[in-house]
């Protein structure tokens, strides 16, 4: 079930359950190899039992956490290169979208419309995704946000959490090029969707992926 509040410049901003250990991760409240349990979650966050529950096999499901005795706990097995695997996926996606003949793709989601925007849940926790990811994430909810939605469900929003500027200080994560080499492809990005040019799109997302690698 999905929690709704607001926030600043944002329309609706929505917050699955899972966003809560997420962001637990990217503060450093919960460490790798620590345990975590849903009624822990329930108590700290203000959420149900049944939220709490839920949170837990998500985060099983996205790799944060392993299984533990019961579906109400796990330990933390999240890496960095764990979250990078998720935008490669996201980026595959995008590029076999794009790659699509325009008649059979399906019509985008608004940019930034500011609508469910769990992405912005980052922003609830004042977690700081670095810009260009925000971007790159946005570039994705619109490419895929209803030809995919499930995909861009599962992934925009934990890596816009655990590669917040927050989650790179708190564990140490340094991308391969420096934010305004990053800044720089990401326009790229965006101009080669703009006019339509297929071949450096692919190419260029190729690139953002070596600068946002973490080694």
């Amino acid at each position: 079930m999905l929690a709704e509040t607001s926030a600043p410049l944002r329309t609706t901003l929505v917050v699955d359950p899972v966003d809560y250990l997420l962001a637990d991760v990217a503060l450093g409240r919960h460490l790798p190899g620590e345990p975590v349990h849903a009624a822990q979650l329930a108590e700290e966050h203000g959420i149900t039992g049944a939220e709490a529950v839920e949170a837990v096999e998500t985060a099983w499901f996205l790799g944060v956490l392993t299984r533990g005795h019961s579906i109400a706990e796990g330990r933390v097995a999240w890496t960095p290169a764990g979250t990078e695997a998720q935008v490669h996926r996201l980026a595959r996606a995008m590029v076999a979208m794009v790659r699509r003949p325009v008649s059979t793709r399906e019509t985008a989601c608004s940019v930034i419309d500011g609508e469910d925007l769990r992405q912005g849940a980052a922003e609830l926790f004042d977690l700081r995704t670095p810009a260009d990811l925000v971007v790159f994430l946005e570039l994705a909810r619109a490419l895929l946000g209803r030809s995919d939605r499930l995909l861009v469900d599962d992934l925009v929003a934990p890596v816009a959490i655990l590669f917040s500027e927050v989650s790179q200080e708190t564990h140490g994560i340094e991308f391969a090029a420096p934010a305004a080499v990053r800044d720089d492809l990401v326009r790229a990005l965006v101009r080669a969707l703009i006019d339509g040019r297929v071949d450096d799109f692919a190419d260029l997302v190729d690139d953002y992926l070596l600068a946002l690698s973490v080694g």
